[in-house]
């Protein structure tokens, strides 16, 4: 039996001599590690007095910047409580369209690299049920809600309202109003390492969304000096611009 391997009530009562109190606790404790997962870290339905925080981070890569563009690369990368747990979602797609070129030169994902990838349709599901109840963090958010939410239109599937969203860019402006607050320059300011980026200056989503897990970690810790949470930040930006 390997190490870490969960053991039938049955096994584990003879492994280590349980009486029937333990046995029972040792179920209890298996089938809501179970459900936790089957309910995707739904922060509605756990009724812990410390509600677990799950958050979602998201990058894209498209065709274009035009409501009609697609998606061509995704990556979600999963937290809890801050920390990232090591369960992330990526996929390259084919955008059943064409490219266009100044995209291109941005990802330099061509139309022949994507033309064997599934089609956004076909993997809709996956991310929807990736996502589940947690909160979206995005740099630029508006763009990403915009891009994703064309793509759930285009499969009549609902579309994720802006209250789902946390923009790190928001936040960098907030923080620094006179700085460059891209995250090419928050990397630099924070001292985290993108060099691949700098130096060849391709976008990539999956290592945006690792970037940018290291740059929602600074910044969070930032509005914590000045008594604020990522959520509270928003609440408070929002009703300025209402």
């Amino acid at each position: 039996m390997d190490r870490g391997e969960w053991l039938s009530d049955e096994e584990y009562k003879k492994k280590r001599k349980m009486d029937k109190d333990e046995v029972k606790l040792h179920s209890t404790l298996k089938k809501e590690f179970e459900d936790f997962y089957e309910k995707e870290v739904n922060k509605e339905e756990c009724s812990n007095e410390a509600k677990i925080n799950r958050e979602i981070i998201l990058d894209t890569e498209t065709t274009g910047l035009c409501d009609f563009d697609c998606i061509v690369e995704i990556s979600l990368l999963e937290m809890i409580d801050g920390v990232k747990t090591g369960r992330n979602y990526h996929k390259f797609l084919n955008p059943n369209r064409v490219i266009s070129k100044k995209a291109m030169q941005i990802h330099r994902i061509t139309n022949e690299k994507v033309k064997d990838c599934p089609l956004f349709k076909d993997i809709v599901e996956e991310i929807i049920k990736f996502i589940g109840s947690a909160t979206i963090i995005a740099h630029n958010a508006k763009f990403d809600r915009r891009m994703l939410n064309n793509e759930l239109k285009r499969c009549d599937w609902e579309e994720y309202s802006e209250s789902r969203f946390i923009d790190t860019l928001e936040i960098a402006r907030y923080l620094f109003p006179d700085e460059k607050n891209s995250q090419d320059h928050l990397c630099k300011r924070f001292e985290i390492d993108n060099w691949n980026r700098v130096t060849t200056g391709i976008h990539s989503a999956m290592e945006d969304t690792a970037h940018l897990y290291l740059i929602y970690k600074e910044l969070t810790l930032l509005l914590k000096e000045k008594d604020l949470s990522p959520y509270d930040f928003k609440k408070k930006y929002n009703s300025k611009i209402e």
